[in-house]
């Protein structure tokens, strides 16, 4: 039995995302969030170890949250799981107000 042990709860989403790799920006979705990271699939992943920055689109029409730098922890299939590692304190308040809402949803 593999446990996992994660530093906040992830919540189940389909949030639409803009990641840079050294190839570009590739478009994905993001499948669970924290606000110390997430699991995303896409059509092109990020290699296990890789490093990559992130654009959460949130909500419609407001800017995304912008994740300066994020490592990528493990790649399974078409999913990766990335750690976020630094953003700006107004981004890590939006995204702390957002998954605070995901808490209080039932």
């Amino acid at each position: 039995m593999k446990r996992e042990f994660r530093k906040a709860q992830r919540y189940a989403v389909q949030i639409p995302c803009t990641f840079g790799m050294s190839e570009g920006k590739c478009h994905g979705t993001i499948l669970n969030l924290s606000a110390h990271g997430c699991a995303l699939t896409a059509e092109h992943l990020p290699s296990k170890g890789s490093y990559v920055s992130l654009d959460i689109d949130l909500v419609n029409g407001e800017i995304p949250v912008q994740i300066e730098l994020a490592g990528v922890r493990w790649v399974s299939g078409p999913r990766c799981g990335v750690e976020f590692i630094r953003m700006s304190s107004d981004a890590l308040r939006q995204l702390s107000a957002f998954v605070l809402v995901l808490d209080t949803t039932p």
